[in-house]
């Protein structure tokens, strides 16, 4: 099944919270996909060095547009007191806890679980429809990162080691040296 927007726009019309779907149409806003680096400019010389730092939780917005249509027998409104309860489940009680998410955009840039970090008040446009903007920010548990990039220095020939020989022949005695008792 492909995820394109052209040839499927439901799926982009709804974020699924919780394994529930969210009421009216979703834009989504704010989840680039970011990575922190720690540069160092080398003193005195152009270039620096980089060290991946690892990536924080993303932060973004959906904002949904909520409407009532009577002709097509519809009320978005109905059911966003209910979803906006399951947005706030996630920071009730003592220790937040974090829902599933999923929209395709959101699958892109590894977006999977979310807490709330707030929920505008309903806007109403004047004309029957009301726009919530809903702030998530991704939970995201630490582990390890980190390491430098690699592949933009080009790699010297290297040089043939005077001494391999010699290496060679005391790793070979070594080796020799434990197969015996006092080894």
């Amino acid at each position: 099944m492909t995820l394109s927007a052209v040839q499927n726009p439901e799926l982009y019309d709804q974020i699924e919270l919780g394994n529930v779907e969210s009421p009216g149409k979703v834009t989504l806003s704010g989840h680039d996909s970011e990575v922190e680096w720690d540069i160092k400019a080398g003193a005195g010389q152009n270039g620096a060095t980089m060290t991946r730092k690892g990536r924080k939780p993303k932060e973004f917005t959906a904002t949904f547009y909520l409407v009532k249509d009577d002709v097509e027998g519809y009320d978005d409104f109905e059911f966003w007191d209910e979803f906006q309860a399951l947005i706030d489940s996630t920071t009730s009680g003592k220790t937040p806890k974090a829902l599933d998410i999923w929209h395709p955009d959101l699958e892109r840039v590894g977006i999977k679980s979310v807490v709330k970090k707030s929920v505008g008040g309903m806007v109403h446009d004047g004309k029957g429809g009301a726009t919530v903007v809903v702030k998530f920010i991704e939970y995201l548990p630490p582990k390890p990162a980190g390491g430098s990039p690699n592949g933009a220095l080009r790699a010297k020939p290297k040089a043939d080691d005077p001494n391999a020989a010699a290496l060679a022949e005391l790793a070979r005695l070594t080796e020799q040296y434990k197969a015996t008792p006092w080894g």
